[in-house]
């Protein structure tokens, strides 16, 4: 009689840890700030409840818990729907159709020395579960050399993420979001420190 063919065992299940890991996604993005010192720059992202001044797209930004810039302080943020957006400025309002998004964010970290913050969504209606971000604000090689023009002296915000596959998103989508408010984020940063504008705590 013929060997009959070995059965391979079956694959054993990946642990629940590494299941959860490879259901992570990561990612980071990159805006320069080529005239503004990291010096400059840093107040400004480190102000926790005054996103709304500098992120594209975010009209509403109000401190819901907790002390701003301080960690455990909770804001809420959210992108009004055209038509309330238009009110509030006096204007003829658009037509209805879209719900604010909203989402609640709780600040984790906030290192001054590393010019570092890092904060955590805590709740939205945009298909969020656990997600942390991390920015940071890094000064250009020229600005550590004394001799260096000032014009040079400029800097970079770095934005990395780390969260669970976002309900209506793909991975690639979201890298391309942060990138373009990054991207909108620096360019208001340059236009508020050059026109002398200093970064306020809200209330």
């Amino acid at each position: 009689m013929a060997d009959q063919p070995q059965q391979q065992p079956p694959e054993p299940e990946p642990e629940p840890e590494l299941a959860v890991q490879q259901q992570q996604w990561e990612g980071s993005v990159e805006a320069r700030l080529p005239s503004t010192p990291a010096a400059a720059a840093w107040p400004h992202v480190a102000s926790f409840c005054t996103l709304h001044r500098y992120l594209p797209g975010i009209n509403v930004c109000e401190r819901v818990a907790g002390e701003d810039g301080v960690p455990g302080c909770v804001r809420y943020v959210a992108s009004r729907p055209p038509a309330e957006a238009d009110q509030l400025r006096g204007e003829e309002a658009a037509p209805a159709g879209e719900a604010e998004t909203w989402a609640r964010e709780e600040l984790l970290e906030r290192d001054d020395a590393r010019r570092r913050l890092v904060y955590g969504v805590v709740g939205s209606n945009m298909g969020f579960g656990r997600y942390v971000s991390t920015m940071t604000i890094v000064g250009n090689e020229e600005e550590e050399h004394a001799n260096a023009p000032a014009a040079a002296a400029g800097c970079r915000l770095l934005w990395a993420f780390e969260c669970e596959p976002v309900q209506g998103w793909t991975r690639d989508g979201l890298v391309g979001y942060i990138d373009a408010a990054a991207k909108g984020m620096a360019e208001r940063i340059e236009v508020a420190t050059a026109g002398g504008d200093a970064a306020a705590d809200c209330s």
